[in-house]
């Protein structure tokens, strides 16, 4: 699924079309940006997927991962009983598991999926994540907007009541995120984030992945001759405008 610095952006995104009293969801705040990571957090504690994601991405049925969270979590249901900074957070959760859904609904399972031209293979799981890798490298080429997201997120963490995540775990989840947003734009961390399914495809020696990483540029053409430009602005824009519903109507917000 999308990495996390494309994660916290289109949360801005979105945010940017709710307003709240008291309550700003930009890249200024540090809480909603660090609930649009949160639930990746799942890295860290070895969690199943369905536990921070509220979405099986084997179940063909329907899903709403927004009321599988809240029936999950009830105490978030009601933001009049939330202070701000927990509100802030939930919001920024509620972006980053509709994204993924959205995601593997829209871009996935069309083009990369089982059912898709690519059939599901090794290589059709190489290509997406060259895609999402590329998709979040183009997002941390302004250094300036990364410094304002990791200063943003250092301040976090201290008032938020996560419930299911308590607060030592949040803030060593806080000071992982902020580090993220120091890699620079390039390809040099591919090879470890992708490396479950460098190993699907039988590259695992050092000389394996060396040769491995000329053949991205070769790669890339190939996800975005499968998935071209206008598909994935459609699919962010969507997803921001159901993000944005979504977060208003939990607001109560006009």
């Amino acid at each position: 699924m999308p990495p996390l610095v494309t994660h916290m952006i289109a949360a801005v995104r979105a945010g940017g079309q709710v307003d709240a009293d008291g309550v700003s969801f930009g890249e200024q705040n540090g809480d909603y940006l660090l609930g649009a990571t949160t639930p990746d957090i799942r890295v860290l504690t070895r969690w199943d997927r369905e536990r921070t994601h509220f979405f099986d991405i084997y179940d063909d049925g329907h899903q709403d991962c927004v009321e599988n969270f809240f029936s999950t979590h009830q105490a978030f249901r009601d933001p009049s009983d939330l202070s701000a900074e927990t509100i802030a957070w939930v919001a920024g959760y509620l972006t980053h598991v509709i994204m993924d859904q959205e995601y593997v609904l829209q871009i996935y399972r069309p083009f990369f999926g089982s059912r898709s031209v690519l059939g599901g293979s090794s290589h059709a799981n190489l290509l997406d994540r060259v895609l999402q890798y590329e998709l979040d490298r183009r997002e941390r080429e302004s250094d300036e907007q990364m410094q304002q997201i990791r200063q943003a997120l250092v301040a976090s963490a201290i008032e938020i009541d996560a419930g299911f995540v308590d607060r030592p775990l949040l803030e060593r989840w806080r000071d992982t995120t902020a580090a993220m947003t120091e890699h620079p734009p390039d390809w040099d961390r591919f090879s470890f984030i992708a490396s479950r399914h460098l190993k699907s495809a039988g590259i695992e020696s050092e000389s394996g992945l060396r040769d491995f990483m000329e053949t991205i540029p070769e790669l890339l053409d190939d996800s975005l001759s499968h998935v071209d430009q206008s598909i994935l602005d459609g699919f962010f824009e969507s997803t921001a405008e159901r993000t944005a519903s979504v977060l208003r109507d939990w607001l109560g917000a006009d």
